[in-house]
C-alpha cells in the first residue's frame, strides 16, 4: 500500500511540475490586433519565434489607412515577451490580384511594450505596419486598459478622428 501511494505522490508532482514548466518564462499569452499606416492591402500576417517557429499568432485581411487601416482581433497564443525577437511575416497585394502576384515581407523586430503583473491575464500583442515595410509590435498588458483612454491604443480602433503613427511613437 506504501509503494501505491509513493508512486501516486511521484505521478502527481510529475504532473504538476509539467504544468508550472508549461508556460514558458519571458512568454506572454495574447491575442493580436493590427493596424496598417500604409496604402498595402496586407492579405495576412503571422508570428513566428526568433528560431522560426511557428507561434499560431497571426492575423488576416489588416485594410490599407484610407479603408480603415485595422485588421481583426485574432486570439490567442503563448508568444515571446517583451524585449524579445520574434519575425513578422505578411503577405502584401491588391484585393483582386492572383496569390501569385502577392510579395511576401518579413522582420526580425524585439517585441516592446509592458508585461502583465500576472502572465495567466490575456494580454495584446498590437502588430503595426508601416511605410517601407517596416513593423513593430507591442504588448499591451491584460491586466491594463484596451480603450481609447490607453495612450498606448492607436485611435484606429475607435470612433472618431483616425491619427496616423510613425514607427516607434
Amino acid at each position: 500500500m506504501r509503494q501505491l501511494i509513493g508512486g501516486f505522490l511521484v505521478v502527481t508532482l510529475s504532473i504538476l511540475a509539467g504544468c508550472a514548466i508549461g508556460h514558458p518564462s519571458g512568454y506572454v499569452d495574447a491575442s493580436a490586433w493590427s493596424t496598417n499606416y500604409t496604402e498595402d492591402y496586407i492579405h495576412d500576417f503571422w508570428i513566428q519565434t526568433a528560431s522560426g517557429k511557428d507561434t499560431g499568432m497571426g492575423g488576416i485581411q489588416v485594410s490599407e489607412f484610407s479603408r480603415g487601416g485595422k485588421g481583426g482581433r485574432e486570439c490567442c497564443s503563448l508568444i515571446p515577451g517583451v524585449g524579445q525577437m520574434i519575425k513578422v511575416v505578411w503577405r502584401v497585394g491588391g484585393r483582386q490580384e492572383d496569390r501569385s502576384a502577392w510579395k511576401t515581407y518579413s522582420r526580425d523586430i524585439v517585441v516592446k511594450g509592458r508585461m502583465p503583473t500576472d502572465t495567466r491575464d490575456q494580454s495584446v500583442l498590437l502588430v503595426r505596419f508601416f511605410p517601407n515595410h517596416e513593423v513593430e509590435a507591442e504588448v499591451l498588458p491584460g491586466d491594463g486598459d484596451f480603450g481609447p483612454s490607453n495612450p498606448r491604443m492607436d485611435r484606429l480602433f475607435f470612433v472618431g478622428p483616425r491619427v496616423m503613427r510613425h514607427i516607434g511613437e
